[in-house]
C-alpha cells in the first residue's frame, strides 16, 4: 500500500493557524490534499493533526483524519517522528510499504511535482526522493551579522576575493519543503529521508515556495489571482 502523509499542525508561531486559513479562496491544507488526490497514486492520503477544525478540514477535502498523541503536538516535534509513530501502529507497520510526506505550507506543488517524484522512485526503490529547487542566490556568499554592532563577516572570505557575481558560482540546489518519498521499512529503519542514496527532483520556484513567513503568504496570493 501507497501512504500519503500530511502532517498539520494547529499551532504556528508565525502565521497563527496557517494550516487552517483561507488562501486563494480555500483552506491552505486543501492545497495539498487534493493535488494528492488528484495524482491517483495513493490507497490512503491521511492528514495528522492535533487540531480539531483541521481534522473536520481534512475529512470534508476528501482525505482520512488521524489525530495524533498530545505529546506530539509540539512545535519542537519534527514529522519524522509524527510518521514514525504513525506506521508503528498495529497494522500499519505490515500493510503500508511506501510512503509519501507532503507538507501543507507548500500549496503550489502539484500533482505533476507528485508524478516526477513517484518516477524517480520507480527507477530507483532503494533511495529516498526530496523535492528541491535552486538557490536565488549562491549560498556561498552567506554572511554573519551582529545586530548590535552592525559588523559583517564574510563565511568564505575566498570566494569574495574571486567574485562578487552570482553568475560566477555554479548553481545550488536545496530541499524545499514540498515532498519527501520513500519505501517504509527503510524509512523506519533510518528515521530520516536523507540517508544514501538520496534523489532529487526538481521543481521550479514559482511552485516551490514555502509560506513560512506573512510577506510569503501575501506573494503567494498575487501569484494565484494572475
Amino acid at each position: 500500500m501507497k501512504l500519503c502523509f500530511i502532517p498539520a499542525r494547529g499551532g504556528s508561531r508565525r502565521i497563527p493557524r496557517k494550516n487552517i486559513l483561507p488562501f486563494g479562496g480555500k483552506p491552505l491544507i486543501r492545497w495539498t490534499i487534493q493535488a494528492a488526490l488528484a495524482s491517483g497514486l495513493f490507497q490512503r492520503v491521511v492528514v495528522s493533526s492535533d487540531d480539531d477544525e483541521i481534522l473536520a478540514e481534512a475529512l470534508k477535502s476528501g482525505a482520512e483524519p488521524d489525530s495524533r498523541p498530545p505529546e506530539l503536538g509540539g512545535d519542537r516535534v519534527r514529522f519524522v517522528e509524527v510518521l514514525e509513530e504513525y506506521l508503528m501502529r498495529p497494522g500499519n507497520r505490515d500493510e503500508i510499504d511506501e510512503v509519501m510526506v507532503l507538507l501543507p505550507t507548500c500549496p503550489l506543488r502539484s500533482e505533476l511535482d507528485i508524478l516526477a517524484v513517484e518516477e524517480l522512485r520507480r527507477a530507483n526503490p532503494e533511495s529516498f526522493v526530496v523535492s528541491i529547487c535552486r538557490y536565488e542566490f549562491p549560498p556561498e556568499f552567506a554572511c554573519d551579522f551582529d545586530e548590535a554592532t552592525a559588523v559583517l563577516a564574510t563565511r568564505r572570505p575566498e570566494v569574495y576575493a574571486r567574485s562578487t557575481q552570482s553568475q560566477s558560482l555554479a548553481p545550488a540546489f536545496h530541499p524545499n519543503g514540498a515532498i519527501f518519498a520513500g519505501s517504509v521499512p527503510r524509512f523506519l529503519e533510518t528515521k530520516s529521508f536523507f540517508i544514501s542514496p538520496v534523489l532529487g527532483s526538481l521543481m521550479p520556484p514559482e511552485r516551490s515556495l514555502d509560506l513560512d513567513y506573512p510577506h510569503q503568504w501575501e506573494l503567494a496570493e498575487k501569484m494565484i489571482r494572475k
